[in-house]
């Protein structure tokens, strides 16, 4: 029987370096499992422009007739220590909850991205596809409309598949032009009138008025997402003012307005590959002080050349967290029967121009469930809102946030009609009827701390991470 070999024989003292590489070995894995993962970054986009001939929104609902430039869905997927963050933003008016729940859905089914990671946002740009509301003509545009959860779902999936090392900065513009509070205070009623209603330059109808309502909010935000090489892979970006420069009104035409320009600018800045993800801030009463404007290009271009300059001045972000959370609430609607008798009135139209609108409040679940998110990405922080929010409660949530850097993102995963504040409501006005107005006033407040409660928990599970 042939005998095995002998093992060496270790001594004590031999044994040590031995000893040693294993414990280096051990402490070293131990080590990089505490050691914050490296950030990846992926973009995508896919064309979602409708065929010509589906209804633009806006009144009278016109047929479109043309593209001037394409509507996108585009996409960002982020991740860092086994979290996903996925962001598409769409050159959409609005997203209703059945369709956000369905492209979610899709995401799910061929990505290992959770559902509370995901953030479909509207850039609430006026010049595309009328997306009714629940039973509210629900027919329009639906072979078009049926086909957007894929769309969007390809763009994720797409970023996703496209995520790479990537490295974090984070830039901003303050921008002063080109956005106005569009609410004046009429001193005849101390009551608010919209600055495109007729009567507001009728000296018989309204005598003066005393100046706007309230504020604006002048932070254009962008984050940039590079290879480690330097080149831009993409962005994220957030601005506060309704998207309706484009002159829809009179050409039927489709096109992204000032977010698309923005886009396309910096493309051209710093190559095709870099996709501008764009989120709507609380602009529930911010819009361009031009609306419909044959100069519209070149209006957005003092947005464009803002977010540009932006992304030249970025400061980098070292090993940036990345994490997320999602809350449904339940909140109640408004009271329709409560709304005074001559509030429509007053602004210089028919009352039973907006009788659809009412009924179709009156209709809604006395309790409204809404999708609330909060995500971070390092020291910048989103918070989200399904509503068309006042810039007032978007101001009070970057106050209110212990995040060096936040913004708001509105009409997120759902859509929940217009959300003034208190100070709004007592002023009356378009925002505030039953019909375009849903949630309740405490509702809105309820959505609004609900978003700061989460932004808090993010802080508290890395507050070192800024």
């Amino acid at each position: 029987m042939k005998r095995l070999p002998a093992l060496p024989h270790f001594s004590r003292a031999s044994a040590r370096p031995l000893l040693l590489c294993m414990w280096l070995v051990v402490s070293g894995a131990a080590a990089a499992e505490k050691a914050p993962a490296a950030l990846r970054a992926g973009f995508a986009q896919v064309d979602i422009t409708p065929p010509i001939g589906a209804i633009i929104t806006g009144p009278m609902g016109p047929l479109s007739t043309a593209t001037d430039d394409p509507l996108k869905a585009r996409a960002m997927v982020v991740a860092s220590g086994g979290k996903k963050l996925a962001i598409v933003g769409v050159d959409l008016v609005k997203i209703r909850r059945d369709l956000s729940d369905k492209a979610i859905e899709l995401v799910m089914q061929q990505t290992d991205i959770t559902r509370d990671g995901i953030l479909i946002c509207p850039s609430h740009n006026h010049s595309g596809p009328l997306i009714p509301a629940d039973g509210d003509n629900a027919k329009a545009n639906k072979e078009y409309i049926d086909t957007l959860p894929k769309l969007i779902s390809d763009s994720i999936v797409l970023a996703s598949k496209a995520l790479q090392p990537a490295r974090m900065s984070v830039g901003r513009s303050i921008v002063l032009e080109g956005h106005i509070n569009r609410r004046l205070v009429s001193k005849s009623d101390g009551l608010v009138l919209n600055t495109w209603l007729k009567k507001v330059n009728d000296l018989k109808e309204v005598p003066q008025v005393l100046g706007t309502e309230s504020v604006i909010d002048p932070e254009l935000w962008l984050v940039r997402f590079d290879s480690p090489e330097g080149k831009m892979l993409g962005t994220l970006m957030n601005f506060t003012c309704h998207p309706c420069l484009h002159d829809r009104i009179k050409t039927h035409t489709w096109s992204a307005d000032y977010p698309g320009v923005i886009a396309d600018t910096l493309a051209k800045e710093f190559g095709p590959q870099a996709i501008g993800v764009f989120m709507q801030g609380a602009s529930g009463n911010i819009q361009p002080p031009v609306c419909w404007a044959p100069d519209w290009k070149e209006r957005a271009a003092v947005f464009a050349n803002a977010a540009v300059e932006a992304a030249k001045t970025a400061l980098p972000v070292e090993s940036p967290v990345v994490d997320f959370m999602r809350r449904d609430v339940d909140v109640p609607r408004c009271n329709a029967s409560a709304q005074h008798p001559n509030a429509i009135s007053r602004l210089g139209w028919r009352p039973e121009s907006f009788e659809g609108a009412k009924k179709t409040a009156e209709s809604m679940p006395r309790l409204l469930n809404v999708p609330v998110s909060a995500a971070r990405i390092g020291p910048f922080a989103i918070a989200t809102n399904a509503g068309e929010l006042f810039v007032e409660w978007g101001i009070s949530v970057k106050k209110r946030s212990p995040f060096p850097h936040t913004v708001l993102s509105e009409l997120t995963n759902h859509w929940v009609g217009y959300e003034p504040t208190e100070f709004a409501f007592r002023h009356e006005g378009y925002e505030t009827l039953a019909g375009v107005n849903f949630v309740a006033l405490e509702g809105i407040q309820t959505l609004v701390d609900t978003a700061v409660e989460m932004l808090d928990e993010l802080w508290k599970k890395a507050p070192e991470s800024k």
